[in-house]
């Protein structure tokens, strides 16, 4: 880290400016680890999605919303069309027509399992900001 020296005068607009700089760091880094947990979960749930539901596990993907106030992005799991209708009774199970039931798949809640703690130490990482 450089260090220089500055007026008190001046210590208002240096202290903004290296705040800026860091809020930058902590968005960009933030942004990172949301798109590469996503992109994880995708795989994930691909793979371990329940494999006599037709093309569902086909249709997994993921959306990115943009805050370009902010420039943070909000990255959503999900399905595409038609299939995005099942997921609800995948994962929570569903009644028959004979009136018997078919239990749920926890496909959905084992992958975040698996993603979620490196999303929270990337995220950790990205406010550290180490860098």
């Amino acid at each position: 880290m450089t260090y220089k020296s500055i007026n008190p005068s001046e210590l208002g607009s240096a202290i903004a400016e290296l705040l800026a700089q860091y809020h930058e760091g902590v968005i960009d880094g933030v942004n990172a680890a949301g798109k590469k947990a996503v992109k994880r979960l995708v795989k994930l749930t691909k793979s371990t999605a329940p494999k006599n539901s037709g093309d569902f596990a086909k249709s997994i993907t993921y959306t990115t919303t943009e805050n370009p106030g902010i420039r943070d992005k909000k990255y959503t799991w999900g399905a595409k069309a038609p299939h995005h209708r099942i997921t609800h009774l995948l994962v929570n199970g569903h009644e028959t027509v004979n009136g018997g039931r078919v239990p749920g798949d926890p496909f959905l809640e084992n992958a975040l399992e698996t993603v979620l703690p490196e999303y929270e130490s990337d995220i950790k990482e990205a406010i550290k900001n180490d860098k």
